[in-house]
């Protein structure tokens, strides 16, 4: 079957927006094969569903959280209103509520509010000592400070974070100074694993893993904002920390994205 589909470019984290309803039943084989299509370079994919009100809602490809899925939604929907509102309201996978989006189209920027972490947890890897493990609804983001590590060590952290917290995704954010000697600067690769597609991406740049780094670098300072530039394998995050109180009140984060026109893609009959 024919499927329309948009491709979003966040900070360069390619994501497949499938425009053509499609049974949930069908979503993690469709999925599947529209990340085999070299030719879109996707690391995932939501699909639009039309909500009883009439407005559309964006279920990621697991039913996970995704930072950079959400801005790209909240962008096209501007994009696609003739008065191409600046601020818009979205409907996402893994946000018990609508989550606000600023758009600039001249720009081509959106930031987008976050859901906050449900808690900061240690996560202790056998063989490798603890690392802060960030959890949202549906994604959990282990922060491991220093460079890139093996395939290996992946699995061992994976195997031990789903041991600890059930969740429909996992992150891995290796974290380090930027080395240019800008303050607040980090340089992170992040790699995450989906549960349902069991799919493992080491990502070009992650938004809500983006999120938890700026959440953990801010975690116990005073009450004030903080903002983080996150340099990543194929762009730059902005992510900020409102605290108030001694706890995180606010989280945002941002950057550029570009969207195709609509596509067409062909996929093999998904099973009901």
């Amino acid at each position: 079957m024919k499927v329309k589909i948009r491709v979003a470019d966040p900070a360069g984290n390619i994501t497949i927006f499938v425009m053509t309803p499609l049974d949930r039943s069908r979503y993690a084989e469709a999925a599947n094969q529209l990340l085999e299509q070299r030719e879109y370079k996707a690391e995932q994919v939501g699909f639009m569903e039309e909500m009883r009100n009439g407005t559309c809602r964006m279920q990621m490809m697991g039913g996970e959280f995704c930072g950079n899925a959400t801005r790209s939604f909240g962008y096209l929907k501007s994009l696609l209103d003739p008065d191409h509102p600046k601020l818009v309201e979205v409907d996402v996978s893994g946000s018990d509520s609508p989550l606000k989006v600023e758009v600039d189209l001249e720009a081509g920027t959106s930031r987008t509010a976050m859901p906050l972490p449900r808690k900061m947890v240690s996560l202790l890897v056998p063989g490798h000592g603890s690392c802060p493990m960030v959890c949202f609804e549906g994604i959990s983001h282990i922060i491991v400070k220093g460079p890139r590590r093996s395939d290996a060590f992946v699995q061992t952290v994976l195997k031990a974070a789903k041991e600890q917290e059930t969740c429909d995704a996992y992150g891995i954010m290796f974290l380090e100074p930027s080395g240019d000697g800008m303050e607040k600067c980090y340089r992170m690769t992040p790699v995450v694993y989906v549960a349902k597609t069991d799919s493992l991406v080491w990502e070009s740049s992650c938004g809500s893993g983006s999120m938890a780094c700026a959440a953990y670098l801010a975690d116990k300072k005073e009450d004030g904002t903080y903002i983080y530039i996150l340099k990543q394998p194929d762009g730059l995050i902005e992510a900020s920390v409102i605290r108030r109180k001694g706890k995180t009140a606010e989280c945002r984060m941002g950057g550029k994205v570009s969207i195709s026109d609509e596509l067409e893609a062909e996929i093999l009959c998904c099973a009901e």
